[in-house]
């Protein structure tokens, strides 16, 4: 036989009257509308958006790189993606950075090259990776002077020494 302690603080439930079920039902519409409504945007969203990439793949390519601006600042030699808002501003000032302090000078022959494509080309030094392209200047190589793909490797010009690629196996 339960305890009649233990059903003392409860009281008995009654059945739901017909008002608390009406607003029930009310919210459950309100709820279902409201799902359906996201169901069918969602789904005209995705239907046009894959529409769109099918018929037209570049669409959304163009339309981003429409907003692209051409800028001559290299964020590579002034540590900085930041533009000028106009002609009258002042230069973009390069972003602090800690000092490199190599062992020894850098000399021609500490370089090799790791890759070229096109007009650039990625150069190993001991500790460091360069990209450049022509009219770079590197330290212990001077000014990239011609870079030209190949086979190889390819070859970089600079005014102290040539370097050429190692043939690959």
């Amino acid at each position: 036989m339960p305890s009649t302690q233990a059903n003392a603080g409860l009281k008995p439930r009654s059945a739901p009257t017909a008002s608390e079920i009406e607003a029930a039902n009310n919210s459950d519409r309100v709820v279902k509308v409201l799902s359906f409504g996201l169901f069918l945007f969602s789904t005209t969203f995705f239907t046009a958006v894959t529409f769109i990439s099918y018929t037209n793949p570049g669409y959304f390519d163009r339309l981003l790189i429409q907003k692209m601006v051409e800028v001559e600042i290299d964020p590579i030699a002034v540590g900085s993606t930041a533009k000028a808002s106009s002609e009258e501003a002042a230069p973009v000032e390069a972003m602090p950075v800690a000092k490199l302090v190599r062992p020894r000078e850098l000399k021609p022959q500490d370089f090799s090259i790791v890759m070229v494509f096109g007009d650039e080309a990625h150069l190993a030094s001991p500790g460091e990776l360069w990209r450049v392209q022509v009219g770079s200047t590197v330290p212990g190589l001077g000014e990239i002077l011609e870079i030209e793909p190949g086979e190889n490797g390819g070859t970089v010009k600079a005014e102290k020494a040539t370097l050429m690629g190692m043939p690959q196996q």
